[in-house]
């Protein structure tokens, strides 16, 4: 009977424990950039059975909210973008969206379960552009969009105990990617005009070049090439003028690589190296009808001949019948 009441008091206890616990539990998460900590709504967390935790979960986000993100402006990659929450009491995996609407309609990535590097100070991040193989991070991919505003909310999804819950969602953060600078490097070097970049269909012959002039210099160096590494000279050339004037035939259906620097009086750069492709061989003329062999005069006067006699052999064979 004693052993009975132990017992009962042992269950007792252990419900009134857990209640505890239950009852101590909150999530926070708010921007950690400031020291300002956002409180959000409370939230409950629900286990997967019917119980249900009483306590309000609050989540922060790091950056603070609508916060901009920079990106590089050459690839319109983000920055690496830190999130943070408060522990929620004995919460060991957790679970973090995004997504391009508040109403997460439009999710750019949802981690499942997520057991952060450390539960006391449980955080991730998302990676700048390209590949990560961290831990933190919460994709092995970087590929938010510049100039676009993200969501972002987390919950719990296991205890420290092993025990599978899900707490409602944190209150939803933003941050906003800036939109990149196309970058742009003003070259005070040659610049090659003509042809332009990239033509295609250019003639075989004529063939003119033309570049922009750099202040003071009176000679430059010319290049054509059939490679983009410039190995495979086809003409090369000293001019004192802006412009070239190749002498012979270029190839068919080629394509070709030229660029020019400046020689003097003080040496430059090599320009940017354009290409063009010349024009596609023209059809071979079809061949002419050949005339049939004209009949030699010699061929003329046996045929001749030959008909007087036929006449001749005629004549006298109506003769030998009258007589």
């Amino acid at each position: 009977m004693k052993r009975n009441k132990w017992h009962l008091a042992l269950i007792i206890t252990s419900l009134i424990i857990s209640a505890g616990l239950a009852g101590g539990c909150m999530l926070a998460a708010s921007p950690q950039e400031t020291t300002s900590t956002t409180n959000a709504s409370n939230l409950s967390a629900t286990a997967p059975d019917t119980e249900a935790a009483k306590d309000s979960v609050s989540a922060t986000a790091t950056p603070p909210d609508n916060t901009t993100i920079s990106s590089d402006p050459v690839s319109g990659q983000n920055e690496e973008v830190d999130l943070r929450w408060e522990q929620l009491c004995l919460s060991s995996e957790y679970q973090v969206q995004i997504a391009k609407d508040p109403g997460f309609t439009l999710i750019v990535l949802d981690t499942g379960s997520f057991a952060p590097a450390s539960s006391v100070s449980p955080g991730a991040y998302y990676p700048a552009g390209g590949r990560s193989a961290s831990p933190s991070s919460l994709t092995t991919w970087g590929n938010l969009e510049a100039g676009h505003t993200y969501y972002w909310r987390a919950r719990v999804r296991q205890a420290a105990t092993g025990q599978h819950m899900l707490s409602p969602w944190s209150e939803v953060e933003s941050f906003t990617i800036k939109s990149g600078t196309p970058a742009s490097t003003t070259s005070y070097g040659v610049q090659p005009t003509y042809p332009n970049n990239g033509r295609n269909i250019y003639p075989v012959k004529p063939v003119s070049f033309s570049w922009s002039p750099l202040n003071n210099t009176t000679k430059y160096r010319f290049v054509l090439a059939k490679d983009a590494t410039m190995t495979k000279v086809v003409k090369e050339a000293l001019v004192t003028t802006t412009a070239y004037n190749y002498d012979g035939e270029l190839e068919y259906s080629q394509v070709y690589f030229w660029r020019v620097m400046a020689l003097e009086p003080a040496p430059s750069d090599w320009s940017a190296t354009f290409s063009f492709q010349t024009e596609a061989a023209p059809p071979s003329p079809s061949a002419a009808p050949t005339s049939p062999p004209q009949t030699p005069l010699w061929a003329w006067v046996v045929i001749v001949i030959g008909l007087i006699l036929l006449c001749t052999i005629i004549v006298l064979i109506f003769r030998m019948r009258r007589r």
